[in-house]
């Protein structure tokens, strides 16, 4: 029994808060809520629920639409494949009934040839015999090659063309081996009309994906993302589920609501998104319609809820007497109070008050043990309070401020702590220190002071009060730990230099490796690439001529075919060993490629190099190689003209030579000259 109720004749009865409360929930919005809110969320998500359906049938249908241009695509590649002209290596026909086929079935961009290398040998964007790179997917040549299967690629960088395409490769087969592999390219915009058929809102984005993820075609700023890998979250859903939904942020930082299908026959996939804010518009429509019926309620409501509100009002007044007296530490008595929770309430303060003075005692020994103690310190008096527990971390009672220098404190500690005060007084900012100071027992103490600033009703600052803690141990291991750092930091510096040298001496290594023909010890065409720029920029600027020289074994597949491949490597390798010793020191010799070499004779008329020409030819032809004893050779020869564009026309002439020397009969040397 409370205190008041002691001399009570008969108790008055409580009311809970709880019971009161639910007056004013049932007065006013509980029925309104329920019933509008469930009414709303039905109808939202059927609605929702009958859009993301018809979404999923749309992206269906878009994933079928985009399988039959691929297959169809890769149907027409191989019936190209089985053009009886490609056996006869009847190329120039093949060229132009593969341009036909294309024009007539619009089903690609261009057709490539190529083989095993990845040289395109055809391409229908350029006229036949047209100098060509090599092929942009060059991994998945390799593979067709291997396995004889065909391949539909992801989108890359075509080679030719500089932009994203993406190909059907199919193996072109001669008597059970592949002979060559065929390319069907096809640009991404090829399956525009497959989004802009849909005709959808102008604010609805829909994409077309490869099977790793990179858009291939998109309602909106194709030419910005095409090409580029889809958002990744967005991504790994689609590889987890053939269908689905999924909020998530489109590429330009739009929310929207999306859903995809995937085709589980080539893995590309259709996305369509709906910006959320669309879908939120008829949400927010009813929801300002359910807001205005709410208020109505409210205002009904309000009137029953300030009947109630009066007596939980009166209630909760009545707590304010115990609780200010329990912290100024006076006698708390518990008046009669109407609401049952809040008398609760009154007779727990009162028991806080008795369970807090018990915590209050074991606080301060928690303090003494944890090295922990509190300060005040009041700038008008200078006058500082500190807490019992600071005598047990100095060993001794604390005296004034001004007497801490160079006794508690070294002076360097008092004076540092003494311009942290002046200035938190002077900025209203406290403070976070580490500090020396001195033990009784002439032990070195590390303490961290914290400070915080109290200011008067006019702003200035009155008081500062803050903690003290002993981190002696904790600061001994960090000096500890700093110097054992510093001495693995050196030793790990000593290591990193060691390393770094081995790397740069391996680099170095590689970099004449990356220019260097492993087979034949002689330069590679990257490095001969390279030379011929340097001696392109050199004629074009100070005019010194120079030849280059084509060179190609002849009859080399023959070599290969009847005597093996390690037979035509011996004589690669001997062919390459004559080139070096009929040379001289200032000329430059490469393996271009298969069987062809390319050397370049710098400050060189084309007589001499006519010259130097025919010494390579009968040094060919009288040399014994291995096993096939006599190879000859066909030679290529053109000068550089201060007119060419580049370094490769010269090398295109010089090919042109090679060709009419083989034409020619082959062991021949045969010159570019403009009037042939």
């Amino acid at each position: 029994m409370l205190p008041s109720q002691t001399h009570d004749a008969q108790p008055r009865r409580h009311r809970r808060i709880g019971t009161v409360l639910l007056w004013l929930v049932l007065a006013s919005l509980l029925p309104g809520i329920l019933g509008t809110a469930f009414l709303f969320s039905r109808e939202y998500q059927n609605n929702r629920a009958q859009l993301e359906s018809n979404m999923k049938a749309t992206a269906r249908a878009m994933v079928q639409s985009v399988d039959s241009q691929l297959f169809r695509a890769k149907a027409t590649a191989q019936t190209l494949s089985t053009f009886g002209g490609i056996d006869r290596h009847d190329l120039a026909g093949f060229h132009r009934w593969a341009t036909n086929v294309l024009a007539q079935t619009k089903v690609g961009m261009n057709v490539v040839l190529c083989d095993a290398s990845g040289q395109q040998l055809i391409n229908t964007l350029r006229p036949y015999g047209t100098p060509l790179p090599l092929h942009g997917n060059l991994q998945a040549i390799k593979r067709i090659f291997a396995t004889g299967q065909p391949e539909m690629s992801a989108i890359y960088i075509g080679k030719l063309l500089k932009k994203p395409l993406m190909s059907i490769d199919v193996p072109v087969m001669q008597h059970g081996k592949v002979m060559y592999v065929l390319s069907m390219g096809i640009v991404p915009s090829q399956f525009n009309s497959i989004l802009t058929t849909q005709n959808f809102p102008p604010d609805w984005i829909a994409v077309i994906f490869d099977d790793q993820g990179t858009i291939v075609a998109r309602t909106h700023s194709p030419e910005k993302f095409v090409g580029r890998k889809g958002a990744t979250d967005y991504i790994r859903r689609i590889k987890e589920a053939s269908e689905g939904v999924i909020s998530t942020t489109t590429l330009e930082g739009i929310p929207i609501t999306s859903v995809w299908s995937r085709s589980p026959r080539t893995n590309w996939s259709v996305g369509i998104g709906i910006p959320r804010q669309i879908l939120a518009q008829e949400l927010n429509v009813t929801l300002y319609w359910l807001i205005a019926g709410m208020v109505v309620l409210l205002v009904i409501g309000l009137g029953l809820a300030l009947l109630a509100g009066r007596k939980i009002s009166r209630s909760v007044h009545a707590l304010r007497a115990p609780a200010q007296a329990m912290g100024k530490d006076n006698p708390v008595d518990v008046p009669f109070i109407e609401i049952q929770e809040s008398a609760e309430i009154a007779t727990a303060i009162h028991q806080a008050a008795i369970l807090l003075e018990k915590r209050a005692a074991e606080l301060y020994a928690a303090h003494r043990v944890a090295g922990f103690g509190f300060w005040q310190w009041h700038p008008n008096s200078g006058k500082m309070v500190v807490s019992d527990s600071l005598e047990d971390i100095f060993g001794q009672a604390v005296p004034p401020f001004p007497q801490l220098r160079d006794t508690l404190l070294p002076a360097a500690s008092w004076d540092h702590l003494d311009e942290a005060m002046a200035t938190a007084v002077q900025t209203g900012i406290g403070f976070d220190l580490e500090l020396q100071a001195n033990h009784a027992s002439g032990k070195t103490l590390w303490l961290n002071l914290k400070c915080e600033t109290i200011r008067d009703a006019n702003g200035d600052v009155s008081e500062l009060h803050g903690s003290v803690l002993d981190i002696t141990q904790r600061k001994e291991a960090e000096l500890a730990l700093e110097a054992e750092q510093q001495s693995h930091l050196q030793q790990l510096e000593q290591q990193v230099a060691d390393r770094t040298e081995a790397l740069m001496q391996a680099n170095a290594a590689l970099e004449q490796l990356a220019r260097k023909d492993i087979l034949t010890g002689l330069k590679n065409r990257t490095a001969a690439n390279e030379r011929l720029r340097q001696e392109f920029l050199r004629l074009k600027r100070i005019g010194i001529p120079y030849a280059v020289l084509f060179l190609d074994i002849d009859y080399f597949k023959h070599i290969n075919d009847t005597y093996g491949h390690e037979t035509g490597d011996q004589v690669l390798r001997q062919f390459g060993e004559m080139l070096n010793l009929s040379l001289r020191e200032t000329d430059f010799v490469a393996r271009f490629g298969g069987e062809e070499f390319l050397v370049i004779l710098p400050d060189t008329s084309l007589e001499d190099a006519l010259i130097i020409a025919e010494k390579i030819r009968h040094a060919a032809e009288v040399r014994v190689m291995p096993v096939v004893k006599q190879v000859t050779v066909s030679i290529g020869v053109a000068m550089a003209d201060g007119e060419d564009k580049n370094e490769e026309e010269v090398v295109h002439r010089a090919d042109i030579a090679l060709y009419a020397a083989k034409a020619g009969g082959r062991n021949r040397v045969q010159s570019f000259r403009r009037n042939n």
